[in-house]
């Protein structure tokens, strides 16, 4: 059995990378697992947090970078520094929210990433509209 150790960064534009550690912390106390960059909150450059990141991940570590919007200038400096990296046992997940961010933090350290098993993640974790014309007996499941 492999056991990779995972390392995990979000970088959003904002303090929203800070919300999604505060909410990890206040729901799974897991809140340390996450290194986090609130991006253009000062006139300093992000960049080298991203390459420090990339580069200390080690060939028996899997690591995932999230970002919140999908071509966005966090996401393009993420996208570039990581193609730079040609490591292969980096993910990025775009258009991230806290539902697999927990789930993705939350996996079994037995369970090896794959983008398969990421993808599987994000579909499990997509944004649902919910009804507020439901009678009570379809609220309660």
């Amino acid at each position: 059995m492999i056991i990779m150790k995972k390392r995990f960064l979000v970088a959003t534009h904002g303090r929203l990378a800070s919300g999604f550690q505060n909410s990890l912390n206040i729901l799974a106390d897991k809140g340390t697992e996450l290194e986090i960059i609130d991006a253009y909150l000062t006139e300093d450059d992000f960049t080298p947090i991203i390459t420090d990141f990339i580069k200390s991940i080690g060939e028996e570590e899997q690591g995932v970078i999230f970002t919140d919007l999908f071509g966005g200038s966090v996401n393009q400096k993420v996208v570039s520094e990581t193609m730079i990296s040609k490591k292969e046992q980096i993910f990025i997940v775009s258009n991230s929210n806290l539902a697999i961010i927990l789930t993705l933090v939350l996996s079994s350290e037995n369970d090896v990433f794959t983008q398969q098993s990421i993808n599987e993640a994000i579909e499990e974790s997509q944004v649902c509209l919910v009804s507020t014309q439901l009678s009570e007996e379809e609220l309660f499941f």
